[in-house]
């Protein structure tokens, strides 16, 4: 999994579905995936980097990263899923990944990811 450390909540995206990690200049394209599931304050960090992704669709999306990435292994027991509940209001979120120190990471689909420019289509 590609893990972010992004301030507001810890997230990844399946390792298989990372084209590149690249410089900010494509933070104004890029979509902030927390914001996709609820209104969060802007942070302060300026560790920005955005993921290119590959969806099942085979389209590429750029992801805001904000706060250090990483790439960690995850046992598949330690990969939760979600309460029916959960799965139908954020569809973007596939699971809650366990991490070794027990922190609490949202495992992201990219497939299930709208950007800007597909809700005002």
């Amino acid at each position: 999994m590609v893990h972010v450390n992004d301030p507001r909540v810890q997230w990844g995206i399946p390792a298989a579905q990372v084209v590149r990690i690249t410089a900010t200049s494509w933070l104004t394209a890029a979509t902030d995936l927390l914001a996709t599931i609820a209104p969060l304050p802007p942070t302060n960090t300026h560790s920005r980097r955005v993921m290119i992704v590959r969806g099942d669709d085979n389209r590429e999306t750029a992801l805001l990263a904000v706060g250090p990435i990483g790439v960690i292994e995850v046992d598949p027991a330690d990969i939760l899923p979600l309460p029916d509940e959960l799965t139908v209001a954020s569809p973007q979120i596939s699971a809650i990944v366990v991490a070794n120190d027990a922190s609490l990471a949202l495992l992201f689909k990219p497939s299930a990811v709208t950007s800007p420019d597909d809700r005002a289509s």
